[in-house]
């Protein structure tokens, strides 16, 4: 208890030394939550299991693949049920701000995707209505969109001027999974334009999204839908959703193993900000310890002191960094976002515990140093130190 009470004092001692250097932790702590924060979101839907949906696209990664392997793939063993899709752009009101906007059949939608939820009269409006289009509750709230208004778009990857009535507003019982901030139309709509227009362009999807039936090896499935399309003039590429979603943000992989690098950065500022702040104390009090060592402390005593003062510091440096990481987060998403997608950033336990335990390994690696020199001092250095 006496050692520490010492610890405490030894600690407090300095008011504006320690003030900086708590304030210094906690702007670190800070900075490595917002960095972890956005690799959390970058990475959570890899995460999420979805065990019984596969994706296919084209075995080169961009080209479209033909509607024709829709009927194809359903009569393949194991599989359950066949979607498809393709990125339809558009453009509301801001030219620099497309919509994520898709265009996919009405039918196979809210089988393949359960975790839309919207009410079965909405439902069954939009699967009616060739124009129509559902969107996600974040989108309708931002433009002020209700059920049954008329929305003009500019087409990007589909050219010309298209207007779809909104038949439906959903939520997502998983945004990780499946974003809630998307407009979806009527694929048949979209492709009956596209014939008339751009006929070569007619009849083809983006992608390719199937369920299995239960108890079905996914990997087997996948195996056999690409060995039903291999040498044919468009061969595919199935995977396991997970795996699709991990191997696009793979392709990102510089600009997050970057986000590492300064996670780890931070972490190094920090150290040499404890570091130094914990060398000049022990340096102060060199006198005072060569005085303890006469009345008998041990090597433990100046161990439990010096490694007590710097955890003291971490923890107050760690708590007052996180406390402000909450109303952070929440700027941090508010500055990130646009018209079109809003960002928001959700701090879990995760984040919290490794924020916590890289900063009390800061803090026992900011004591070595100066036990060492403890250590090394003779009771008489210790006594004619000055300064």
């Amino acid at each position: 208890m006496t050692l520490c009470r010492l610890m405490f004092r030894n600690s407090v001692r300095r008011p504006v030394r320690m003030g900086l250097t708590v304030g210094g932790l906690a702007m670190v702590v800070l900075a490595f939550g917002l960095v972890r924060l956005t690799l959390d979101e970058w990475q959570a839907a890899a995460r999420v299991p979805t065990k019984d949906r596969l994706v296919t696209v084209h075995a080169s990664g961009v080209l479209p693949l033909p509607l024709a392997y829709k009927d194809r793939m359903a009569v393949i063993h194991g599989v359950k049920s066949v979607h498809h899709g393709v990125a339809f752009g558009g453009i509301y009101q801001d030219p620099k701000q497309p919509l994520y906007s898709f265009a996919e059949p009405a039918a196979t939608l809210f089988e393949t995707y359960p975790e839309i939820l919207l009410p079965e009269s909405e439902r069954l409006a939009f699967i009616r209505d060739r124009r129509g289009c559902i969107v996600g509750l974040p989108l309708a709230l931002r433009y002020g969109w209700k059920v049954g208004d008329v929305i003009p778009l500019t087409g990007t990857v589909y050219p010309g001027q298209w207007e779809v009535v909104v038949r439906g507003i959903y939520q997502s019982s998983n945004t990780k999974v499946f974003s809630d901030q998307e407009l979806f139309l009527q694929w048949d709509y979209v492709n009956e334009q596209v014939r008339a227009t751009e006929p070569d362009r007619a009849d083809q999807v983006t992608w390719y999204a199937i369920r299995h039936e239960p108890g079905a090896d996914g990997h087997m499935v996948a195996g056999s839908i690409d060995a039903a399309f291999a040498n044919s003039f468009a061969e595919t590429r199935t995977e396991m959703e997970q795996a699709f979603i991990a191997g696009w943000i793979a392709r990102s992989g510089a600009l997050l193993h970057a986000l590492e690098v300064i996670s780890g950065v931070i972490n190094g500022i920090g150290l040499l900000v404890l570091a130094n702040a914990m060398g000049m104390a022990v340096r102060e009090r060199t006198r005072e310890y060569g005085v303890m060592k006469t009345l008998g402390f041990q090597l433990r005593h100046f161990c439990v002191l010096v490694v007590g003062e710097s955890l003291f510091l971490v923890i107050c440096g760690s708590g007052l960094g996180l406390t402000l990481l909450i109303p952070a987060a929440q700027l941090y998403g508010m500055l990130t976002s646009d018209s079109a997608y809003e960002t928001s950033y959700s701090i879990n336990t995760d984040i919290l515990w490794v924020s916590v335990g890289v900063m009390i390994l800061v803090g026992l690696l900011a004591a070595v140093w100066p036990v060492v020199r403890l250590v090394r001092m003779t009771t008489l250095q210790g006594l004619r130190h000055s300064g």
